[in-house]
Formats: structure tokens, sequence, C-alpha cells
């Protein structure tokens, strides 16, 4: 019952909390969401506003065209002079001088494709063109420029003008005396097609629904405006600046000018358009109020069960105690009697492990004497054998063999004669170079008597091995199986990696170890050799050093070849030399 309360109180704690966090996280969420729409919102009318200066832009360059290409005209070298010529002394020099002005302004028509048509108005009220007559003093359609000229801006408004109707705006500029300085000889005007200047604006209108472009005097010279909209609030609005964008009802008011012109680019950016775009901002503070809640409702949870059941937590651990595997208690500081008995009972564990820890100290330091022992047990038969060939090669007063023979000696010895160091393991180097002192030393007992070959895989000289594990196998080979047999004899040792595990073989093609002895060596007894009733203490050495060292996993398989000899495979950990630093070398 009292179980059942705590629970209770646990979630009628978590239920007033989670209201309080979640009213919270709501009312932060709103106010946080109300300020990154509005940056968005201001993001997103900022870029609408670049596109539009984009476009503007575009038309200016246009604009710009246009004046640079009625400079060339005006100042035209050929055009000047033919006007200098006024007046004219016969009617022959008048036609030839009309004539050349109105293939002048030919010319330059062809070099624009969205020039209609070019005349020239002296200050005389002679008219020079290129569409209707070359010379007249009343130009057909003079009316229409006249009538559509306006003070404001150069370009006048629009008109239509020939069989197929198109749009024409009609751009003016004075002509200066080049002769007579500041004097005006007349005016220049060219007819530009207005489709020339809207390319730009119906590409950019094809995504937007209220898009237009207005003279100063609000006339319009393109809409894609269905709904009026944007022309109801540009006649509302008498002045709408380039510098900020107008809140309207159903949106934004963008406006832009293009210089020169008086001309005005706007659009109208829709209150659906701006939430669409937003609307993301929306999903992400959900998403994120829905995370958080449950990550933080998980936390208190949590927190809650350590503050409600700091006895319950110590009785768990307590039984999660086994022996030999005393961890330390999690301490919880609650300041009352509570955290008293944690601190008693986490003193008592210490006292329990540091019994516990001195005991496995004592018992890890009896194995590694125990292995000590092992070791030294094969120093004193790999002697007997050393001391052998050197009384044999001193009775045969071959003095510079016992030299290399006693050499040799003093390396095996320094390797192996090692006992009571903490190096219980060596290098498959190390091992290879005492494995070929060895086989220097026996050379001289028993020349031509066999050929020992050793491959080793590139890169495993630094794998770690037990100390003397290698001349133990080879020297049992050439004195168990290749000595016994009549001739002579070879010795294989390949050290190579298989599955993740270092592999070590050493075969021979001797006269092969007997059924019994196999059968010995398998009920983990030691043999008997063949000569003198001596027993293979290197090899069952080798074998108990393994299973010490490693465990049960890994150790030696002893079996008989098909064509002849023996064959020794001992499987062992992949491990590698240390550096300094304590951190594993490969290679």
């Amino acid at each position: 019952m009292q179980k059942q309360r705590k629970r209770k109180f646990k979630w009628r704690m978590l239920r007033n909390i989670s209201l309080i966090l979640a009213a919270s996280m709501v009312l932060g969420s709103v106010i946080s969401f109300v300020y990154f729409e509005a940056v968005v919102r201001s993001q997103e009318i900022s870029d609408e506003r670049a596109k539009l200066r984009q476009v503007t832009g575009q038309i200016r360059f246009m604009v710009e065209d246009v004046q640079r290409f009625a400079q060339s005209i005006l100042i035209d070298q050929e055009l000047q002079e033919s006007l200098a010529l006024e007046p004219f002394t016969s009617e022959f020099q008048r036609q030839s001088s009309y004539d050349r002005i109105a293939n002048r302004l030919i010319f330059y028509n062809n070099l624009r494709s969205y020039i209609n048509n070019s005349m020239l108005k002296m200050e005389s009220g002679i008219w020079y063109g290129t569409s209707y007559v070359r010379y007249s003093e009343q130009m057909p359609g003079e009316e229409l420029i006249v009538q559509n000229s306006t003070e404001d801006s150069p370009y006048s408004k629009v008109y239509n003008r020939g069989a197929d109707g198109e749009p024409i705006i009609c751009y003016q500029v004075q002509m200066l005396d080049k002769y007579h300085f500041g004097e005006r000889k007349g005016t220049l005007y060219l007819e530009i097609y207005l489709n020339s200047f809207l390319e730009q604006v119906r590409l950019y209108a094809e995504n937007y629904k209220h898009v237009c472009l207005v003279r100063g005097d609000g006339a319009v010279l393109y809409a894609q405006d269905a709904e009026g909209l944007l022309q109801d609030y540009l006649v509302q609005m008498t002045e709408v600046t380039d510098k900020q964008a107008v809140k309207v009802d159903r949106g934004y008011l963008l406006c832009e000018s293009v210089e020169e012109t008086g001309w005005k680019l706007c659009m109208l950016i829709p209150n659906e358009f701006l939430w669409e775009r937003s609307q993301f901002v929306l999903e992400f503070f959900a998403l994120s109020f829905f995370i958080s809640l449950g990550l933080i409702l998980v936390f208190i949870s949590r927190m809650m069960e350590r503050m409600i059941w700091p006895v319950t937590q110590l009785s768990e651990q307590m039984e999660k105690m086994e022996y030999g595997n005393m961890e330390m208690l999690q301490l919880i500081h609650t300041g009352d009697e509570i955290e008293t008995l944690y601190e008693c009972c986490d003193h008592m564990l210490q006292e329990i492990k540091r019994g516990t820890e001195a005991q496995m100290r004592y018992e890890r330091q009896k194995k590694e004497m125990e292995f000590d022992i092992m070791l030294s047990q094969i120093n004193p038969h790999y002697l007997y054998n050393v001391l052998n060939t050197v009384v044999y090669l001193a009775s045969a007063k071959q003095e510079w063999d016992v030299v290399e023979i006693v050499r040799s000696l003093l390396y095996s010895l320094h390797e192996t004669l090692n006992i009571g160091e903490h190096s219980i393991e060596a290098t498959i180097e190390q091992e290879l170079e005492l494995t070929e002192c060895y086989l220097r030393i026996q050379t001289y007992r028993y020349p031509g008597r066999y050929t020992v070959n050793i491959h080793c895989e590139e890169g495993l000289q630094k794998c770690v091995v037990p100390k003397t594990i290698i001349q133990p196998l080879v020297e049992n080979a050439i004195l168990h199986g290749i000595l016994p047999a009549e001739e002579p004899g070879n010795v294989c040792v390949r050290i190579f990696v298989e599955d993740g595990q270092l592999h070590i073989t050493v075969e021979d093609d001797g006269v092969g170890i007997a059924k019994e002895c196999l059968e010995q060596f398998a009920q983990g007894e030691v043999g008997r050799a063949e000569q003198g009733g001596r027993k293979h203490i290197g090899i069952s050495n080798v074998r108990d050093r393994i299973c010490f060292l490693y465990g049960v996993t890994y150790g030696m398989k002893i079996e008989r070849r098909k064509e002849k000899g023996t064959r020794v495979w001992l499987r062992l950990p992949l491990l590698w030399e240390k550096t300094q630093g304590g951190e594993e070398r490969r290679e």
C-alpha cells in the first residue's frame, strides 16, 4: 500500500508540473513564433524587393542603351555635315542632302531591332524621317507624337501606329548645333516598340498575380492584375516610396522607380504568399514543442524517481553486489539520514573491496611465480644440449667454433634467463632471433643433417607471443623428428594470420610422432622421447604457458602428417607490442 501511495504521489506531482511546464512552453513558443514569423516575413519582402530591383535594373539597361543610341545619331559626322548645308542653293542640293539624311537614319534604324522609326524635326519646322516620307514640312503622324509627349519624361504615352497596331512609345532628345555652341538645332524622335521594355516584366510576372508598370501620371504601360487590386491601391495612394513596403489589407505593396523615365514597377505580395513562405516556422516550433516537452517530462520523471525512491535505489544496488565485483555506490545527496546510510554502506563496501583486491594481488603474485618456474624449466634442458655441443667442439679443438657457439649461447641466456622480471612475452622478431641462435649452435653438432625454413608474413614481426615459444618446437622437431631418421630432413616454420588470430606451425619430415605420444598429449600427460627416456619438456611447457596466459580458447595441436613427419600448430591471440605511451603499435 505504501508503494502504491508513493507512485500515486509521483504521478500527481508529475501531472501538475507537466501542466505548468506545458503552459509556459506554449506561451514561449507563441512569442517565439510571432517574432520569427515577422523575421521571415521581413526577409521575404526584402527578397521580393531585390527581385523587383533586378527587373527595373534590366529596364534601366534598356533605357541607357536607347540614350547611347540616340547620342550616336546626334553626333554622327555625316548627318551633321548634311544638316549644315542649309540653306540650300539649288533644288538638287537640297534633295541630295535629304536623301543622305534619310539613308543615315535608316542605317541607324537597322542597328536596333526595337526601333520602329526615327525622325528629326528641325527648328525651321522641316521633318526628316525614314518610314513615311523622307522630307516634308508636315510629317504624317506628327499629331500622335505631339499629343502623347510629356514634359516630365523624355518618353511619350503609349500609342499605336501601323497596320499591326503594335503599341509604341516615343523617345525624344534635343539636338544641338555643332557649329553654334548652346544653340538648339532640332529634336530627335525615336519610336520604340513597347514590348522591348516589357519582355523582362512579363518573365517576372509569370510567378506573380499582381504586377504592373505605370507612368508617373498613372497611365498603365503593363498590367497583370485580374482582380484590379493593385491598380486600386495605386489610385488610393498618391505617394509610394521605393524604400518601404506599404501594408495594405490584402498584403504588401512594393514599387521601384525606373530612373529617367518616370515609370514605376509595382507588385502586390499577398498575405497568402507570405503565409506559405513562413508556414515552416510554425511547423518547426510545433515539432520542437512536442519533442522538448517529451524529453523534459522524461527527465523530470527520472529525477522525481530518484527523489522519491532513494532507499529503493540503495536496496537495488546492494542486491546487485557480487563477490569480486563490488562497485562503488552511486551516492545520493539528500542531506538527511538517508545520505548517512549511503555513506556508511559505501565505507563498508570500500573495506570489503580493499580486502578482496589484496587477496587478488596475492593470488596474481602466486600465479606469476608459478609461471616463472614453468619458464625456467626449459632453460636447463636447452643448456644441457648446448654444453654437450661445446664439449664436442672443444674436444675437436675447433676454438673459433667454440667462440661462435658461446656467443650464441650468451644471447640465448640473455633472452631466456630473466626469471623474476615482469616481461613474460616477447615479439616474434625476438623469438626468431633466439631460434636462429639455437640453429647456429646445433649446426656445429649436426652439420648437414637438417634444413630449416622460416616464413613470416609481412608486418607480423612486432606481434607479441609468450617468451621462448618457437625455439622449443624447432628443437623438438630436430631432436625427435629429423635426427632419428637415417636421411637429412627439413623443418618449416610458418607464421601467419587467419580469422583474426595468429597461427604458428612447425613441420618436419622426420620419423613422425608415435601414436601413444599423441594420446598422452591429448590427455594432458607428458610423453617420453625415444632416446634416453627424456620427457618432451619443451612441448608440454609451451602448451601450459599458452593455456595459463590466454585460456582454453587458444592452445596447441599436434598431428602426424600424411606424407611423413609431424606438424605442431599453435593458435594465439593477435596482440601487438605496446609503445612507450602504452598504445599498441601496429604495422
